[in-house]
């Protein structure tokens, strides 16, 4: 899917010659030229690059910088204005913008800036993704050990009752059914202790990992 990049730039003759030059890179373009249609953009859509130029009709690019600062998943800005004074490009730094470049803007420079930016937006996305499989992971492991606690207790109880079963009947084929619920039991225990020390569940598309614990399985082996 190609890359949306969102271009704010109120010179129309450069934001024609800007547009023209991405959409050749392959890139998908939003136009804004003020500060309230970039909002309006960025309310509706998700580009992943801004071009963000400070000089407005309505306002400071500063103003939209700011609001994207705001957002951890926002896109990343490279600035683009015709002032090349240091504190100009501090301010636009640290509120948050990826790059700074000057006007009039040199094209190989402003593809290069792209490439990063674009690299490093999808590390942050990778990262966070990750994050995220963590928690979920942490969270299904939590409840793993719950129910294997829970289950544990009540076969607890059931191999408890029937090794007293045991001891009280003479019956050979009533013993042989109760020796058979105490190895079937004693299996789901051996299934349970596995569950609860498996440090991953692995998801089946991902064939190229081998589960910690295939509880398929163990669910055909014989405990009989």
């Amino acid at each position: 899917m190609p890359e949306q990049l969102l271009l704010i730039e109120d010179d129309v003759v450069l934001q024609i010659a800007i547009s023209a030059m991405l959409r050749r890179e392959g890139y998908t373009l939003l136009m804004a030229r003020s500060v309230a249609e970039a909002l309006t953009h960025l309310q509706r859509e998700h580009p992943i690059i801004v071009l963000l130029d400070l000089g407005l009709p309505d306002g400071s690019g500063f103003d939209v910088l700011q609001q994207l600062n705001q957002s951890p998943d926002g896109p990343m800005v490279i600035v683009t204005t015709a002032s090349d004074t240091l504190p100009t490009a501090i301010n636009a730094l640290r509120l948050g913008a990826f790059d700074y470049l000057t006007k009039p803007i040199n094209n190989d420079l402003l593809r290069n800036a792209i490439r990063r930016a674009t690299e490093y937006y999808r590390l942050r996305q990778s990262a966070r993704e990750i994050e995220l499989l963590r928690a979920h992971e942490e969270a299904m492991r939590a409840t793993a050990r719950a129910a294997a606690h829970h289950i544990s207790q009540h076969l607890t109880v059931i191999m408890g009752e029937t090794q007293l079963l045991q001891e009280e009947l003479s019956d050979p084929e009533v013993c042989a059914s109760l020796e058979r619920i105490l190895r079937a039991t004693e299996h789901a225990a051996q299934i349970l202790a596995d569950l609860r020390s498996a440090r991953h569940f692995v998801i089946k598309e991902f064939h190229a990992v081998a589960p910690i614990l295939d509880l398929d399985a163990a669910s055909d082996r014989d405990p009989m």
